[in-house]
């Protein structure tokens, strides 16, 4: 049945790709707000205890995983938990997770455009824009979708360059001191990030598609890893140009720390550039999950093709885009940082992959997890 539903197959290095595309594109937007917020100056060290609860997330989800081979997340827990209590776990990750998320990602998006760049032009223009483009994607199948994603992500080297050119406008006394705020708050501006890189649990759904599974391991802690180093990037860049007051202040301080480039008069406006890469991001971030809800909702009903299921998801994703992330940006980080993301991160990343390893253990489902 799987085969028919999918029968593309994908890289390591495109695998890689599409889960940088998967986590980066909004957690770059808003993470370093978030974080700034709980830890200020001591922001960088809240990704520290992110990266770990990252890896951990991607060594229980990979395990589980080669312990099933051919299987995604949603047939595995089906076969460890049995029939129904497999089918309420699958419908909760296709509902709350898959097309939450990816709703949540259109909504940010449209935010971000409508806010920084074009305030005249209604959001929802944006969001079906965003739809579209990855419904065109994930119809055409994960190869599509891979070879889409590898058109532009070269592209994110611009981040680097630009991070390079602002490197003028940083002091590193805006860091200081360190430890400032204590643990708690370093641990509680944690949270976000974690949740973030959590997000890794999608690669449950696209490990029977690698040309070899084998290597997911390594897939899974390369991509953790290269997100973990644009993240903190992107939060040093804020602290060290704008330090703790204002990056706490600004809806998206990244965006305003490459705005803020000028060398000479001469080289100016490179916000225009990042705002494609990120947009380009924001389509395939909104395609992996929009993949992953129609590809889970024809494993849950038994379809032989999940094609018929893009519209009708696509319809669902901008009604959640626009009903249910809050009335404006403030309110979205606001309910991000204290609900969303510790709710998403203990549920859907940590909780359910590990009740179903603890359980597969323990009634000897499935084989040894490969290496």
């Amino acid at each position: 049945m799987k085969q028919g539903l999918e029968p593309g197959k994908i890289d390591s290095k495109q695998a890689v790709m599409l889960m940088l595309s998967t986590i980066l594109p909004t957690a770059i937007l808003t993470v370093p707000t978030v974080v700034v917020k709980h830890a200020r100056q001591d922001a960088w060290l809240s990704i520290i205890f992110a990266t770990l609860a990252g890896l951990l997330i991607a060594m229980l989800v990979v395990s589980l995983s080669l312990r099933f081979p051919g299987k995604t997340l949603l047939e595995f827990a089906e076969e460890i938990l049995g029939k129904v209590p497999g089918k309420i776990v699958s419908f909760l990750y296709i509902w709350l997770f898959f097309l939450y998320i990816g709703s949540g990602a259109v909504r940010e998006f449209g935010t971000f455009l409508v806010t920084a760049m074009m305030p005249d032009t209604p959001i929802i223009v944006f969001q079906i824009a965003v739809i579209a483009v990855a419904a065109y994607a994930v119809r055409n199948g994960l190869e599509v979708l891979s070879r889409f994603n590898q058109l532009f992500i070269p592209v994110t080297a611009l981040l680097a360059i630009a991070f390079i050119l602002s490197a003028k406008d940083m002091k590193l006394a805006r860091l200081l001191p360190v430890f400032d705020t204590g643990l708690i708050p370093v641990i509680k501006g944690s949270v976000a990030p974690a949740m973030w890189l959590g997000e890794i649990v999608t690669l449950a759904m696209l490990i029977p598609y690698l040309n070899k599974p084998q290597e997911a391991y390594r897939v899974a802690v390369l991509s953790v890893l290269l997100s973990t180093f644009f993240l903190t990037a992107s939060i040093l860049e804020a602290l060290l140009i704008f330090g703790p007051n204002l990056a706490g202040y600004w809806i998206f301080p990244a965006f305003n720390a490459v705005r803020a480039v000028s060398i000479a008069n001469f080289l100016e406006r490179l916000d225009y550039i990042i705002m494609v890469v990120w947009v380009l991001g924001g389509f395939v971030k909104v395609g992996v999950f929009y993949y992953a809800a129609v590809l889970g909702s024809a494993q849950w009903l038994g379809l032989k093709d999940y094609r018929p299921l893009v519209l009708p998801a696509g319809v669902i994703l901008a009604a959640f885009s626009i009903l249910l992330h809050g009335e404006n940006i403030v309110e979205m980080l606001h309910y991000i940082s204290l609900v969303e993301a510790p709710f998403f991160l203990i549920i859907f990343e940590v909780g359910i992959p590990l009740l179903l390893l603890i359980v597969a253990l323990t009634r000897r489902k499935g084989g040894e997890a490969g290496g």
